[in-house]
């Protein structure tokens, strides 16, 4: 299992990973376990606040507004919604324990596999 998800942006590479104390603070602001956030697609603020708490304890001084400027250049070099989704907020449940390894293995087939329909 990786330690972190790694997200590239702007040839900067940024480590994510959740610890419990940022997933409880996470569910005391969203009201709800993490998982139910992932059932669908999530708001971009829900993916983009999720992200900044994996980044925060990572990346030293990283601000929300920071989030939002990496995921617009993110977005400018060709990535979208949908592939930030797949690609690193999902990625970031798995490397911070929420399931098991060959759940996020059939996870991410799964991901790969719907990816190549759109």
């Amino acid at each position: 299992m990786k330690q972190f998800a790694i997200w590239e942006v702007d040839g900067q590479e940024y480590k994510l990973k959740l610890t419990t104390s940022t997933i409880c603070q996470l569910e005391e602001k969203f009201k709800t376990n993490l998982l139910n956030l992932v059932d669908g697609m999530p708001a971009l603020t829900t993916m983009l606040t999720v992200t900044h708490a994996a980044m925060k304890d990572w990346n030293h001084g990283i601000k929300y507004a920071d989030v939002q400027n990496l995921f617009d250049k993110y977005c400018e070099a060709g990535g979208s919604q949908t592939d930030f989704m797949a690609d690193i907020f999902i990625e970031v449940y798995n490397v911070s324990g929420f399931f098991s390894q060959a759940l996020a293995d059939s996870m991410t087939e799964k991901i790969a596999e719907a990816k190549e329909q759109i």
